[in-house]
C-alpha cells in the first residue's frame, strides 16, 4: 500500500488547466426560434475579424488590405475550410496615423490557426441566421521610423553602411518574428537614449495619445474616493457647506419632518410644570435626567423637545430583541427584531422606562405619524432592523445629543445656533454611552465618524462640564467637539509587515 501512494506522482502546476471548470451563467434571451445555415463561399475577399491585444486604434482607421497565396496549404486542419481562405493570406496595413504604423496580419503558428472562425447575420423577417467563415487577424502599432532630411539623405546615399544597418535590413527582408522584433526593440531603445532632455519623443508621444485621458488630479481622487466611502457608512447626511457647526446635521436631516414632528411630542408641558415646581423629572435615561432641569430652565422649548425626541429614540433602541425567527427566516446576524405595533407605541410613549403591560393615560400616548415616521426612518424592513440600521440609529442620536448645550442657562436660551460656543458643538458622551449600553470606544468612534474631535476638557471649562476634581478628573474626562470645517477619518490603507 505504501508503494503504491509513493509510485503516485503529484501533478506539475503547469499541468493543471488554469481555465475555470465551470463556465459562466449566460441570462437568457428572448429570441425566437431561428433556422440556422451555413454559406458555401470559396471566395477569398471573406469577412474579417480583427483583433487589437494591448492596443487603443483610433475609430475611423481605414485599413488597406493585400492578398497573396500561401506557401503551404496541404495542412489536415484545412479539410473542409474556405479553399480561397486557405489558399490566400491576407495583410492589413495603414499609414493614416501620425506617428503610428497599424500592421495586421492572420496568425499561423498559434492556437488560432488551427480554428475555424465565422459571423452569423440574423435576418429578424425570415427567422434566420447564416453563418459564413472569416479570417482571424491580429492588429499591432509600429512606431513610425524619424524622417531624415533630404540633403543627410544624399550625403548617406554615398557612405557606406555600417555593419549594423546592414544586419537590420536583413533581418527585415529575411528574418524570423522573434528577430523581427529584437530588432525593432534595439531601434526604439537608441531613439530614447538620444531624444534631447525634456522633450516629447516619437515614441512617447505616440504612447501619450493611444492613452486615454484622464481629467482629475490624484488629490481630486483621493477626495472622491473618500466621499464614496463616506456616503456608504450608516451615518446621517452631513451638509459640509455649513458656515457654522448647528446646520452640520441640521434637525430637518436628524427628525423625519423636521420641527413639525417634535411640536407633535407629548409630555413638553409637564416636564416643564415638574422643574417649575422644583420637583424632578423621572425618566430612564442619564443623559436626559442630567440635562432636563437645566434646559427646561433656560427656556429653549426646541431643546426640550430634542431631549424628549433623543429619550424617544433610546426607548426605541432598547425594545429590540435579538433571536427569533421573522416572516418564518431567521434573522441576520446582528439584526434585531422590532414588537408588535401596540407594544411598541405603549414602550415610546412611557416615559419612566417603557413597559407593554403599564397603563398610560391618553394625554401621553404618542401620536401615530410620529411613530410611523421613526419606523419608516430607521426600520425600513418594517419587521425588524440590520446592523446597519441600528449603527444608524445610535449615531443619529449621537447627533442629536450635539444640539444641546452643556450648560443650557448661560450659552443656551432661544440661540438659534444650538447655543453652544460661536464655533463649536460639544458634548459629553459619558451618559450616552451608559444609555445605549456601549464601550466607551464604540461611542466616542461613532463621534469621531461624525466628524467630531475627541479631547479632554480644558482647564477653562472645569465649570462648564462640572469637574470638581481638577485635573485628575478632567484626565478621564473626554469631550466631542464638532468644528467647521468637518474632518471625517481617512480610511486606513494599513502599514507594511
Amino acid at each position: 500500500m505504501a508503494v503504491d501512494v509513493a509510485e503516485k506522482k503529484r501533478k506539475r502546476a503547469s499541468d493543471r488547466h488554469e481555465r475555470p471548470s465551470k463556465k459562466p451563467a449566460l441570462e437568457p434571451q428572448d429570441l425566437p426560434p431561428l433556422k440556422a445555415s451555413v454559406v458555401e463561399d470559396e471566395s477569398e475577399l471573406a469577412p474579417v475579424i480583427v483583433t487589437t491585444p494591448g492596443l487603443k486604434p483610433p475609430r475611423k482607421l481605414p485599413l488597406h488590405p493585400y492578398v497573396k497565396s500561401r506557401r503551404d496549404t496541404s495542412s489536415a486542419s484545412s479539410r473542409g475550410r474556405n479553399s480561397g481562405i486557405v489558399s490566400s493570406e491576407i495583410l492589413l496595413q495603414s499609414s493614416e496615423h501620425p506617428k503610428l504604423d497599424f500592421v495586421g496580419r492572420e496568425a499561423d503558428d498559434d492556437a488560432d490557426a488551427q480554428l475555424k472562425h465565422y459571423i452569423a447575420v440574423v435576418d429578424p423577417a425570415k427567422k434566420t441566421w447564416q453563418f459564413v467563415e472569416a479570417r482571424k487577424v491580429t492588429l499591432r502599432g509600429v512606431v513610425r521610423r524619424l524622417k531624415v532630411r533630404e540633403d543627410k539623405e544624399e550625403e548617406e546615399e554615398d557612405e557606406p553602411q555600417t555593419m549594423r544597418a546592414q544586419r537590420n535590413a536583413l533581418t527585415d527582408a529575411f528574418g524570423t518574428k522573434q528577430s523581427r522584433k529584437a530588432a525593432q526593440s534595439v531601434a526604439e531603445n537608441a531613439t530614447l537614449s538620444n531624444a534631447p532632455a525634456g522633450e516629447t519623443n516619437a515614441v512617447e508621444a505616440a504612447l501619450l495619445s493611444s492613452m486615454p485621458v484622464d481629467s482629475l488630479s490624484a488629490a481630486d481622487k483621493e477626495k472622491a474616493v473618500q466621499a464614496e466611502i463616506q456616503a456608504a457608512k450608516p451615518l446621517p447626511q452631513a451638509n459640509l457647506s455649513a458656515s457654522h457647526p448647528s446646520d452640520v446635521y441640521p434637525l430637518d436631516v436628524l427628525v423625519p419632518g423636521g420641527v413639525s414632528t417634535l411640536r407633535q411630542l407629548p409630555n413638553i408641558k409637564e416636564w416643564q410644570d415638574a422643574v417649575a415646581a422644583g420637583g424632578e423629572v423621572r425618566v430612564a435615561s442619564r443623559y436626559v435626567v442630567n440635562r432636563v432641569n437645566a434646559v427646561a430652565e433656560s427656556g429653549n422649548i426646541t431643546h426640550l423637545q430634542i431631549l424628549r425626541y433623543i429619550l424617544l429614540l433610546l426607548e426605541f433602541s432598547r425594545c429590540l430583541r435579538g433571536g427569533g425567527k421573522v416572516g418564518g427566516a431567521l434573522l441576520p446576524p446582528g439584526a434585531k427584531r422590532l414588537p408588535s405595533r401596540e407594544d411598541l407605541r405603549r414602550i415610546l410613549s412611557s416615559t419612566i422606562g417603557g413597559k407593554a403591560s403599564e397603563k398610560i393615560p391618553p394625554s401621553s400616548m404618542l401620536p401615530d405619524p410620529v411613530i410611523d415616521s421613526i419606523r419608516r426612518k430607521h426600520a425600513p424592513q418594517g419587521s425588524h432592523l440590520t446592523k446597519t440600521d441600528i449603527t444608524l440609529l445610535h449615531t443619529t442620536i449621537c447627533a442629536l445629543s450635539l444640539h444641546i448645550p452643556p450648560v443650557p442657562a448661560k450659552d443656551g436660551g432661544s440661540s438659534s445656533q444650538g447655543g453652544n460656543s460661536p464655533n463649536e458643538l460639544a458634548t459629553d458622551p459619558s451618559d450616552l454611552r451608559d444609555d445605549l449600553r456601549l464601550d466607551n470606544a464604540v461611542v466616542t468612534q461613532y463621534f469621531r465618524e461624525l466628524g467630531c474631535r475627541i479631547d479632554r476638557p480644558r482647564e477653562s471649562e472645569f465649570a462648564k462640564w462640572g469637574i470638581k476634581g481638577g485635573k485628575v478628573e478632567a484626565a478621564a474626562r473626554r469631550v466631542c467637539r464638532l468644528r467647521v470645517p468637518v474632518e471625517f477619518p481617512k480610511v486606513s490603507r494599513g502599514g507594511r509587515r
